[in-house]
């Protein structure tokens, strides 16, 4: 290779760096050349436009200066460091070398000694990184200076630059930590935890989303559970309390249908705007052993159960409206439960699936015992590709009877067995087909009957209450309420 044709770079042969950094102490014999005064005065700004003046008289292009006078930092035994500069200099953009000196060119020009000027790294070397150690904002441990300290004499104004790299920098000054937080210091936080949890302003997904909160669990999780258990436990009891003394009946909503009709839409929809109307948490039972790890949440969604998710009993005694019992479970039997709403998503009826239920066969209790314990059956199917729905109230009718197949059975002539179950219960007053709006509209009404205690405003209301401000908006009626006084209403 010719040398006309080598890639042009600086005096060494290297590449010029994209940017330097250099660190200075504010003394006039670290400054040779320079005005005395002026170091001794201790002004950045002005030591900066001096620093660019020799920069640009030695052929620099700078597009970014930062500079930031350090007078609160310590030594490793504590004595104060003496007062110095840190500044940032970010040469001519492009790759180009045009407009970049080389360090030992700054050095020279800025009456330095050798390698005072130091280059930033070749590869992976990001200027935020210089830009973060002039407030120290990833290194904790030493003093934390103010964003309004760094002078920009060239480029982006700092303020700017530190609000864009704000969490980065954050996340880094975490994990630089070099003092260690004392165990006592956690768990006096921890204690603090606590209080918090068995108050109620905080839960579990509150500890998962906030980062401190979750380092405090991490270290104090003994005893942070325990409060969860014990807050759980508490709200259960006061919630069969007042289901024993009528405050509310529990609301069972059965959704039917075949699969991918709309019926885990649906459930799943009440259930979401039960919680974000009301703050109700939603537990999610499994297909078996469903009440395992039930805490005491207002709603019990099982979404998809087997026949084998709790004994008849079990069963019968969670879904009863107006009592609270214990729940069998695995590994540990659950107290007296009182959930208000309890969901289940199946895709066939009350009969069918209790049939099936272990333990029913063993009794003399009629399937009746189960189906007149449901509030209200939702029949799912869609419509020109659209969810859409049928909703029953369950009553006492003329007693019938069901024919129930049983899988895999088969009689002498090869015909499949089934077997004849009398009832007197079953759905009536069915509405629909409805659309899924409508459907959520009355099984949300159906939880506020049921609950009346909760504050749940029906569907009836909101649209009187909308009709109200409406009339009220175009001045046909008042917008205050109606007071009686004597003699009438005003």
């Amino acid at each position: 290779m010719s040398e006309s044709s080598k890639k042009q770079s600086g005096p060494s042969g290297r590449k010029p760096s994209a940017y330097v950094t250099f660190t200075q102490q504010l003394k006039p014999e670290f400054w040779p050349g320079w005005d005395v005064a002026l170091i001794l005065s201790g002004d950045v700004r002005a030591v900066g436009e001096e620093v660019l003046r020799r920069y640009a008289a030695a052929g620099g292009d700078c597009q970014g200066f930062w500079i930031i006078k350090h007078n609160k930092d310590v030594l490793a035994d504590g004595c104060p460091k003496d007062d110095h500069v840190h500044v940032v200099l970010q040469q001519s953009p492009g790759r180009m070398v045009e407009g970049k000196l080389q360090c030992s060119a700054m050095d020279q020009a800025l009456g330095f000694g050798d390698k005072s000027v130091v280059k930033g790294p070749p590869r992976g070397g990001r200027i935020e990184n210089a830009q973060a150690y002039l407030i120290h904002a990833k290194d904790p441990d030493k003093h934390q200076y103010g964003i309004e300290e760094v002078v920009t004499l060239r480029g982006k104004d700092y303020a700017e630059i530190e609000a864009e790299h704000r969490d980065a920098w954050a996340r880094r000054a975490v994990i630089g930590r070099k003092a260690a937080i004392p165990m006592k210091e956690w768990n006096e936080l921890g204690d603090s935890l606590v209080q918090k949890v068995l108050d109620g302003e905080v839960d579990e997904m509150d500890l998962l989303r906030h980062k401190t909160l979750m380092d405090i669990y991490t270290r104090n999780e003994t005893k942070v559970n325990l409060a969860f258990k014990v807050r759980a436990k508490r709200d259960m009891m006061l919630e069969v309390e007042k289901l024993r003394a009528g405050v509310f009946q529990k609301s069972v909503i059965w959704a039917m249908g075949a699969s991918d009709q709309g019926k885990s839409y649906a459930v799943e929809s009440v259930a979401a705007e039960l919680s974000a109307r009301l703050g109700w948490a939603v537990f999610r039972a499994t297909a078996k052993n469903g009440p395992d790890a039930y805490n005491g949440e207002p709603i019990f969604m099982m979404n998809e159960p087997s026949s084998k998710v709790a004994e008849w009993s079990d069963f019968l005694q969670l879904l009863d409206p107006r009592q609270a019992g214990p729940i069998s479970a695995r590994y540990y039997n659950k107290p007296d439960s009182a959930p208000r709403v309890i969901l289940i998503a199946v895709s066939v009826d009350p009969v069918e699936f209790g049939f099936f239920i272990p333990g029913k066969r063993s009794t003399g209790d009629s399937l009746d015992q189960l189906v007149r314990r449901i509030t209200l059956v939702v029949e799912a199917e869609k419509i020109d590709g659209e969810p859409h729905y049928s909703a029953s109230r369950v009553g006492e009718v003329e007693r019938y009877t069901r024919r129930i197949r049983i899988p895999g059975a088969v009689d002498r002539n090869g015909n499949v067995v089934h077997e004849a179950v009398a009832l007197s219960w079953d759905r009536t007053e069915t509405t629909g087909p409805m659309p899924h709006a409508e459907v959520l509209d009355v099984m949300i009404d159906t939880v506020a009957v049921r609950s009346p205690d909760a504050g749940l405003v029906t569907s009836a209301q909101r649209r009187l209450d909308d009709s109200t401000a409406t009339l009220a908006a175009r001045g046909i009626i008042s917008a205050e309420p109606m007071k009686l006084v004597e003699g009438g209403v005003s």
